[in-house]
């Protein structure tokens, strides 16, 4: 009889345990939830403030602007002969008297603005290696207003190509002889109106050509990503250094060096793979068609 009162004990304790068991993590689901919860909550707020912040902040610089409004329109080619797009630059002053006349000044040089109504209107020609900061003087009988409506410094992203290129596979040294074998795989990027429209992959040892091999571009996505297979060797000595670099031809004829694997044999003869990380997988030069050297 009391081993019966024994067992019913028992079960009643697993029972007793099982439903505290189920209850405390019910109680700690409930406040992960919550937790959740609130931490949504507190990033709603953060953004709520930083967008209350930023709209104070462009209602404060629009108050203070001499401009009621303002338009750059950039030209969707880019002049290959001298490397200038053109600009289409228009305002719109808040006060407009008949006297008052307006100037765009740029990096130093000043360029007369056609008044249309109430809008005065320009173009400019800007070199797309150069920084382009626009700024707009207005003259009201000798009485000068500046002010700064837009700067650029990069502006070449918006014409010519950037892509990211690495080497996924393997590098040894032995006797004199380097080997590398694997893929290098090529993404480009850029604007719609640009593409690469030939690849090639160039050996250079201790800074010298030595040879290339072109990408077949066929099975590429429309040419902006690309994997190909190298397999290669070279007679390197002490102090030697490899590189193995992109070569990219844009529709401009624009021609970009891109160092995917850069390698280099020490003074005691071993292989010592380049760092920091600059070394390899970076831009290191852009050459017009003459073979000019544009950016490095």
């Amino acid at each position: 009889m009391k081993k019966n009162y024994l067992y019913i004990a028992i079960v009643a304790l697993i029972i007793f345990n099982v439903y505290t068991i189920n209850k405390v993590n019910n109680i700690g689901n409930s406040v992960d939830r919550n937790m959740q919860q609130i931490q949504r909550e507190q990033i709603d707020i953060r953004n709520e403030i930083s967008n209350i912040y930023s709209n104070v902040d462009e209602k404060l610089k629009k108050q203070a602007s001499i401009l009621d409004s303002y338009d750059v329109v950039f030209g969707d080619e880019l002049n290959t002969e001298n490397l200038t797009v053109p600009v289409k630059i228009s305002v719109t002053p808040k006060e407009n008297t008949g006297n008052l006349t307006a100037e765009l000044l740029i990096n130093n040089e000043r360029y007369s603005m056609n008044k249309n109504g109430i809008t005065f209107n320009t173009q400019v020609n800007t070199h797309v290696f150069d920084p382009f900061k626009i700024m707009i003087v207005l003259n009201d009988n000798g009485t000068e207003k500046i002010e700064t409506i837009d700067e650029y410094d990069d502006l070449q992203y918006k014409y010519l190509l950037d892509f990211f290129g690495h080497f996924a596979g393997n590098t040894q040294y032995s006797s004199g002889k380097y080997q590398y074998d694997g893929d290098i795989i090529i993404d480009f990027f850029g604007p719609e109106v640009n593409n690469p429209e030939k690849i090639s992959i160039s050996k250079y040892i201790n800074g010298t050509f030595i040879d290339e091999q072109e990408v077949d571009m066929r099975g590429s996505d429309t040419g902006m990503h690309s994997i190909h297979s190298v397999k290669g060797e070279a007679e390197l000595s002490a102090n030697d250094k490899i590189e193995i670099c992109i070569i990219a031809e844009d529709k401009y004829g624009l021609n970009y060096k891109y160092i995917v694997l850069a390698d280099e044999i020490d003074n005691e003869g071993k292989l010592v793979t380049m760092h920091p990380e600059w070394t390899n997988g970076s831009l290191v030069e852009i050459k017009d068609k003459n073979g000019k050297v544009l950016s490095e």
